[in-house]
């Protein structure tokens, strides 16, 4: 029983995290959308079966675009999140424009239908569209679920990122990245940061072991310590730390040094 809180954070990482995800991480932002560029319309299917654009929304000021996901632990523990954002930002202008580009093959929990199911179940107040084709997010550059760009009226992207500090705990966040880059949009300046790490699952690809085909083992410490180091210092600290993982830390911290090293989570793992 003492590794057990370890066994289920590399239990979540094997469902959410396949074998897709070496490819996916070595993606960067470069290769999508960079501050001040100029994002391209699109027209996906919203849950609601009709097709949807940006230009179709009326009033807007600006769009909070954000790449997601069904099955995801991180992003399933943002969509209360999303859904306050959305009602707090959409009068101002501001709407969650939500976005699944996993591969939806059958059984891997983000077909179309899946979609529609989710959307019923938490009554989400903002459109959730679909990426059939996968098209979308590599002209954005998004690799995990969830990220998000907020684009301004003109489609220029303004921000790129997470949604917050906290994925673990919505009590404990201490700065809300969107809401803060919406408020200086509005007060005529850039926001600040601009950028920041995006944490969560690798968007899966269709045809390249989606998670349809179920988990290929326990993912390595340096990719836990590339889902969760922010700074990367390519160590963990306890404000970094996420899921089951947070609950252990200091157990998991050998050396009392306050952070999580790849040699202490190597330790770990091979003793599980």
């Amino acid at each position: 029983m003492r590794n057990m809180s370890f066994v289920l954070l590399l239990a979540l990482f094997s469902i959410s995290c396949n074998a897709q995800q070496t490819r996916h991480e070595k993606q960067s932002i470069s290769e999508g959308y960079q501050i001040g560029d100029k994002a391209e319309d699109f027209q996906l299917k919203n849950v609601d079966g009709k097709m949807q654009s940006l230009s179709m929304i009326e009033n807007a000021n600006g769009y909070i675009v954000v790449f997601t996901s069904n099955e995801c632990p991180f992003a399933k523990a943002y969509e209360d999140r999303l859904i306050a954002l959305h009602n707090e930002m959409a009068p101002k202008g501001y709407p969650v424009i939500a976005i699944n580009s996993n591969d939806g093959a059958e059984g891997g929990g983000n077909t179309f239908q899946d979609m529609i199911t989710r959307h019923q179940e938490k009554g989400f107040p903002f459109v959730y569209l679909k990426d059939e084709k996968q098209a979308i997010y590599p002209k954005y550059g998004a690799t995990k679920t969830p990220h998000v760009f907020l684009l301004d009226k003109d489609l220029i992207v303004r921000y790129i990122g997470a949604i917050d500090d906290n994925s673990n705990s919505p009590e404990d966040v201490e700065e809300r990245y969107v809401a803060q880059a919406i408020a200086a949009l509005e007060a005529g300046k850039s926001p600040d940061p601009a950028t920041t790490k995006a944490i969560g699952c690798p968007i899966s690809k269709s045809g390249e072991g989606g998670s349809r085909r179920g988990p290929k083992g326990p993912p390595s410490p340096e990719k836990i310590i590339e889902m969760m180091d922010t700074n990367n210092d390519q160590q963990v600290s306890k404000a970094e730390v996420q899921g089951p993982l947070a609950r252990d830390f200091d157990r998991l911290d050998v050396n009392n040094d306050g952070m999580l090293s790849k040699e202490e989570l190597s330790k770990l793992s091979r003793s599980n």
